[in-house]
């Protein structure tokens, strides 16, 4: 134990005191909070006035269409996530039909390519009889979401359902009691407190503790499980053609040479984990969010930094012993990456049903337990207690297999010469005496 502490020691100090170990520790969090800054300032530079051209065929709708999506507007300013100042400023222009309905679109959209317009709202003259020919909207903006969706049908249907009560002679005074909309809010699950044993209701839940937050941990476990545990795959290489082993062979096992490498790489791994947590803090105590911050889970999120680091690193350092020169070794990348790629693939429906099947079982396959898991938790509506417990049992007994399987590799890889061996080869290496 005291040879692999000094080993850890010696290769946690090497880690820690390279340039390329400070930058990125200090680069990560500029980049990634940088990253959030740029999306309200980018939509501030953009909250310019944009003209949205209203074609009405019907000859009747465009006013009432008009005052909608100016209300729709507003609303949707108030309930942004950065502020009225973030968000687009519409104004709506009438255009009057021309006989050539297609030309005049082909001008429209001359128009719209050149900055005049932003988008052309085109309501076929059958509009209001709520069937037939759909209403269009034309505009060169992009995205895998299409923002207008979100709030222009629903501005256009109800200024045409005002015009249909208004031809159905219905009073206008009444209109807005007939087509005024009920808050619908989304809220916590209703519990029990277990020191009262009272019925707790739920609260509205914040975009930020149900979206941006779970987001967040689970891409800092993410990020610190890779820069954690890749380099060991070259750093373990380069010393082989170095043979640097060949010396620390005379005074320690090839056991204590894994085990020390690893450690050294769960502890960087720490270290990077701790200055995140203090600074995100301190980031939210100087935005007055502290009470956003997940105090509770951020014993489980080491927890889980070490686990799967100590998983990864030490796949890392084997397959790293095996490989001939550092080049070599960037085919076994693949390997590491997996376990943490597959689950993020699905978090979105694990987002979605946080104790659905899915979720439940992903959470107790150890090379995806904590990521899944750690999401879980992080989510508003929590997971059972026995449940991570259950699952840390499993991602243990994986771990020690990780390293007991890595330490079969180790032992012989660390003095193997020639070519990279074959998956098959590795194999073998595990069940040899």
């Amino acid at each position: 134990m005291r040879r692999t502490l000094l080993i850890a020691k010696r290769d946690y100090l090497q880690i820690v005191r390279t340039k390329a170990y400070v930058v990125g520790l200090i680069l990560l969090p500029l980049l990634f909070g940088g990253g959030f800054l740029l999306i309200p300032l980018a939509n501030r530079g953009n909250a310019r006035d944009l003209r949205i051209a209203v074609l009405d065929r019907t000859g009747v709708s465009a006013g009432a269409v008009i005052q909608e999506a100016e209300e729709w507007n507003r609303r949707a300013k108030a309930n942004t996530a950065f502020g009225s100042q973030g968000a687009p400023r519409f104004s709506f222009e009438e255009v009057k039909p021309e006989a050539d309905h297609e030309a005049q679109l082909l001008a429209l959209s001359n128009r719209v390519r050149s900055g005049e317009f932003f988008l052309v709202l085109d309501i076929p003259p059958d509009a209001l009889r709520s069937s037939g020919e759909p209403a269009r909207y034309y505009t060169n903006s992009g995205g895998l979401v299409d923002q207008q969706s979100f709030w222009l049908p629903g501005a256009v249907n109800d200024g045409l359902r005002q015009v249909r009560l208004k031809q159905l002679g219905i009073d206008e005074a009444l209109v807005p009691g007939v087509l005024g909309a009920v808050a619908v809010v989304s809220t916590d699950l209703v519990s029990r407190d277990a020191a009262t044993g009272n019925i707790v209701q739920g609260h509205k839940k914040s975009p930020i503790q149900t979206g941006a937050v779970p987001f967040f941990l689970v891409f800092l476990l993410y990020i610190i499980a890779i820069f954690g545990s890749a380099p060991n795959l070259g750093a373990v290489s380069q010393d082989k053609m170095q043979r640097v082993y060949e010396m620390l062979l005379s005074s320690a096992s090839s056991f204590e040479l894994m085990m020390g490498k690893v450690l050294a790489a769960v502890g960087a791994s720490l270290t990077s984990s701790t200055v995140y947590i203090i600074g995100g803090l301190l980031a939210l105590a100087g935005m007055a969010m502290f009470g956003v911050a997940p105090l509770h889970l951020i014993p489980w999120f080491l927890v889980y930094v070490v686990a799967d680091v100590l998983m990864l690193a030490a796949l890392g350092v084997a397959l790293g012993s095996a490989c001939a020169t550092p080049q070599d070794a960037q085919q076994f990348v693949f390997l590491l990456i997996v376990p943490l790629v597959i689950p993020m693939f699905l978090l979105a429906p694990v987002m979605q049903q946080p104790n659905g099947r899915l979720a439940v079982a992903m959470s107790f396959i150890p090379p995806f337990t904590p990521v899944v898991m750690l999401m879980r938790q992080a989510l508003p509506g929590g997971v059972p207690w026995w449940q991570p417990w259950l699952s840390l049992v499993g991602v243990a007994a994986w771990a020690f297999a990780m390293i007991w399987v890595a330490a079969r590799i180790f032992r012989i890889g660390i003095l193997s010469q020639g070519k990279t061996p074959q998956f098959a080869e590795l194999a073998q290496w595990v069940m040899r005496d």
